[in-house]
C-alpha cells in the first residue's frame, strides 16, 4: 500500500467528533421530551354531545272535550277555568244579563272605592230618592227591601244584600253613591270594559232590570274571572245567608249550588221574563294536586230549577278534562356522546316532570346539552328545563354509562387525533 493510500484509509477511519453526536441526541431527547409533555399536558375531550331529537318541545291539552261540552248544549252556554285565557263557548250572541248585572256594577265600584276584605267600609244614610228608587222597582216587581230614609248602612251591608238576595234598589244606591249619576257610572263601566277586553258587553243601568244590560255567555267567563280575582266580591259570592238589621232578618243566596255542591265560591244569579234564568257558578276542584277553579255560565234557561241544573251539569263535565301529561320520563335518552374510542355512550335525564293542563294550556321542555367530563356514569352533560302554568323546574341531564379517560399510552399514539 503506497504512502497515500494509508493516508486516505486513516482519514476515512477518523472518528465523528465527540461534541457532534451530543448535539444530536440531545435534540432528538428534546424533541421527544417536548411532544410527550405536549401529550401528556393534552385534554383529550369526547366529540360533541348530539341530541337525540329536538331540543324544544310544547304540548298543548286537547281542546275538543271542552268544545263538545257546550256543543251539547241547546242554549247559550260557556266554560272555563280561573287560571287561564281559554274560553269555550257555543253561542257567542249577547243576551240580556238581568241581575248578573250587579257583579259589574259592584266590580267598577270597588275599583273606584276599594274595600279591603272583612272591612265594614263607609256609612251611607239611606235619602228620599233612595225610598223612590225602592218604590219604583217594587212597582216593576224588582228584589228590593225597605227601608226609612235616614237608616245608615254601611258599606258591607249594602253589598250582601246585593250579592245574597241581588236587591235592585241597594245595587242602584251603591253605583250612586260612588258615582253621583248614572251617566258616570256609565263611563265608568266603559271604560272599565275596553281595559278588560269584554266586548259584547252594553250596560244602561246598574241592577240589571233594562234588558238593555247585555253580554255574550264568553264575556261571563272574562267577567267572572275578574271577579274570582277580588277576594272582596268571593267574601260575599260564597256566602249562604246572612242576618241584617232593620226587621229584614235572614237573608238567603239565590245560588241553590252553594249549599248543595262542595267548594262553591259563587257567583251570581240572574232572572228576568226576556233573558229567562242566567247563572255565573264557579267551583274549585284538584286535578292530580293541582288546585283549579272550574267556572261555567248558562244563559236563558227556562226556570230556578233548569238554571240550577245546567249549573250542576256543567261543573261535573269539567271536572274529567284537566289533562296529566309526561313533559320528561327519567331515564329517558336525550342525546348521546361519542367518546375518543369511538364508542357512544347515551345522556339521559336524571328525574322527570309532568303538568295538569286545562284545555287549551301549554307546557314547554328545552334541552341545553353540554359536553360530559370522563368518569363513572352520571356525569352532568346538560339540562332539561321544563315550564308549565304551574311554574319552572330543571333536571339534570346525565351520561348513562362511563366514560373512560384516555391513557398516556394512547396520547403518545394518536398524534393525529389527539394534536391540531
Amino acid at each position: 500500500m503506497t504512502s497515500s493510500n494509508v493516508s486516505r484509509a486513516a482519514s476515512r477511519a477518523k472518528p465523528r467528533p465527540v461534541a457532534a453526536i451530543s448535539a444530536a441526541l440531545i435534540i432528538a431527547l428534546l424533541l421527544v421530551g417536548g411532544y410527550t409533555a405536549t401529550v401528556a399536558a393534552t385534554e383529550v375531550a369526547a366529540a360533541d354531545v348530539t341530541a337525540a331529537g329536538d331540543t324544544e318541545l310544547t304540548i298543548t291539552a286537547d281542546t275538543a272535550a271542552a268544545q263538545a261540552v257546550v256543543d251539547a248544549q241547546p242554549l247559550p252556554t260557556a266554560v272555563g277555568w280561573l287560571h287561564d285565557e281559554a274560553v269555550f263557548t257555543n253561542d257567542d250572541t249577547a243576551y240580556p244579563l238581568a241581575s248578573i248585572s250587579k257583579l259589574v256594577t259592584v266590580l267598577v265600584a270597588l275599583e273606584a272605592q276599594p274595600l279591603a276584605p272583612g272591612e265594614d267600609g263607609p256609612t251611607y244614610t239611606w235619602t228620599d230618592a233612595d225610598v223612590a228608587l225602592q218604590n219604583h222597582y217594587i212597582s216593576l216587581d224588582g228584589v228590593a227591601y225597605p227601608i226609612p230614609a235616614g237608616t245608615e248602612i254601611t258599606l258591607r251591608q249594602m253589598l250582601t244584600l246585593i250579592f245574597l238576595p241581588s236587591a235592585n234598589d241597594f245595587a242602584s244606591a251603591y253605583a250612586l253613591q260612588v258615582f253621583g249619576t248614572n251617566e258616570d257610572f256609565l263611563a265608568a263601566v266603559a271604560d272599565w270594559q275596553a281595559r278588560n277586553g269584554i266586548e259584547s258587553l252594553t250596560f244602561v243601568e246598574p241592577t240589571g232590570m233594562d234588558e238593555g244590560n247585555q253580554a255574550n255567555a264568553a264575556d261571563l267567563v272574562r267577567i267572572a274571572r275578574l271577579a274570582l280575582a277580588n277576594p272582596t266580591v268571593t267574601q260575599f259570592t260564597n256566602l249562604q245567608s246572612a242576618e241584617l238589621p232593620w226587621g229584614i232578618g235572614v237573608i238567603e243566596n239565590t245560588n241553590p249550588l252553594l249549599a248543595e255542591l262542595p267548594n262553591m265560591l259563587g257567583l251570581k244569579t240572574g232572572r228576568s221574563s226576556s233573558a229567562g234564568f242566567n247563572l255565573i257558578a264557579a267551583q274549585e276542584t284538584d286535578a292530580a294536586g293541582r288546585k283549579l277553579v272550574k267556572i261555567s255560565v248558562t244563559m236563558g234557561r227556562g226556570s230556578v230549577e233548569e238554571r240550577a241544573s245546567s249549573g250542576r251539569d256543567m261543573l261535573a263535565a269539567l271536572e274529567p278534562l284537566p289533562q296529566l301529561v309526561t313533559l320528561v320520563e327519567e331515564g329517558e335518552v336525550l342525546g348521546s356522546v361519542t367518546t375518543f374510542t369511538g364508542e357512544e355512550v347515551s345522556v339521559i335525564s336524571s328525574g322527570s316532570a309532568t303538568a295538569v293542563l286545562t284545555p287549551g294550556e301549554s307546557a314547554t321542555r328545552t334541552l341545553e346539552l353540554s359536553q360530559p367530563a370522563p368518569g363513572a356514569a352520571g356525569q352532568a352533560a346538560g339540562v332539561i328545563m321544563v315550564d308549565s302554568p304551574t311554574g319552572s323546574e330543571e333536571i339534570a341531564v346525565v351520561t348513562a354509562a362511563a366514560i373512560e379517560e384516555a391513557t398516556f399510552w394512547w396520547r403518545f399514539t394518536h398524534p393525529l387525533e389527539l394534536l391540531p
